[in-house]
């Protein structure tokens, strides 16, 4: 009994010993501002698209000679969409970022990384499952797993940011990126739109039937993307049924010019 209370005794001990290993790193809050510079910048790319997309119907407008009902819509909506994008959403990109920077926490364990942060589901990936660690220098790591959209990114701003690098080159060689791609995403997004906008204000079917496939797919892509993804936050995720009412807003378009279709 004695020696079977000892065996007991040095395995709880080699528990609490195993504890140690597991660590925790939050990101430094003197790499929150320069994020934000970031963020900002990378969110004026994609709104420069829809500006121009704004100014070409504008255009188009004018020399059509559309109705004053139209023309007054027209650059009714643009004044709001204008104002939303220069003053509104800035703003609140910012304090969206501070919110889940300060609650960003990676833990690395023994066998597995942990990733939690503000409202976004916890993303819990086994060494065993990762696929592939991309590194963008200055920026960022992404550690990908075996299943889609198992993705943990880790900002070089965390707090011993080089003691948690050579714990991830541990579990796979990081691949060096040339560029952002989060930057490719916001490109695609706003060029989507900016079609979006002229698909909405055509009266063309040669036009609008090709320009509604695509747009439609790429809103049922973005909507089933952001419900799957546990990098999206749980308020974002809400916001991803705007989505089907833009896809209704296509069905919708297709419609009515069936009938002048038809009629060819």
């Amino acid at each position: 009994m004695k020696s079977e209370f000892i065996r007991t005794l040095l395995f709880s001990v080699v528990q609490c010993t195993g504890m140690e290993a597991v660590r925790e790193y939050r990101l430094s809050s003197a790499g929150l501002a320069e994020a934000q510079r970031i963020a900002i910048r990378r969110y004026w790319a994609p709104q420069l698209l829809i500006i121009a997309a704004v100014l070409v119907l504008s255009f188009f407008l004018a020399t059509r000679k559309a109705g004053i009902g139209a023309v007054f819509g027209f650059g009714l909506i643009t004044a709001l969409l204008l104002t939303y994008i220069f003053f509104v959403v800035p703003q609140r990109a910012q304090r969206r970022l501070a919110t889940c920077w300060d609650s960003y926490k990676l833990t690395v364990g023994s066998d597995y990384l942990l990733r939690q942060q503000g409202d976004t589901p916890d993303i819990r990936l086994p060494f065993s499952d990762v696929k592939r660690v991309e590194r963008l220098q200055g920026r960022y790591l992404r550690v990908i797993g075996s299943e889609r959209f198992q993705v943990i990114g880790i900002p070089e701003s965390i707090e011993n940011f080089e003691e948690v690098l050579a714990a991830v080159c541990q579990i796979a060689r990081p691949a060096n990126l040339q560029r952002d791609r989060s930057l490719k995403g916001a490109l695609l997004t706003g060029a989507g739109f900016a079609v979006y906008l002229v698909m909405l204000w055509s009266r063309s079917p040669q036009v609008v039937l090709p320009l509604a496939l695509v747009v439609g797919g790429l809103l049922v892509w973005l909507f089933v993307y952001m419900r799957r993804s546990p990098n999206i936050s749980r308020r974002n995720k809400n916001v991803s049924w705007v989505y089907l009412l833009c896809i209704g807003l296509c069905i919708l378009k297709v419609l009515t010019l069936l009938p002048k279709t038809a009629g060819h």
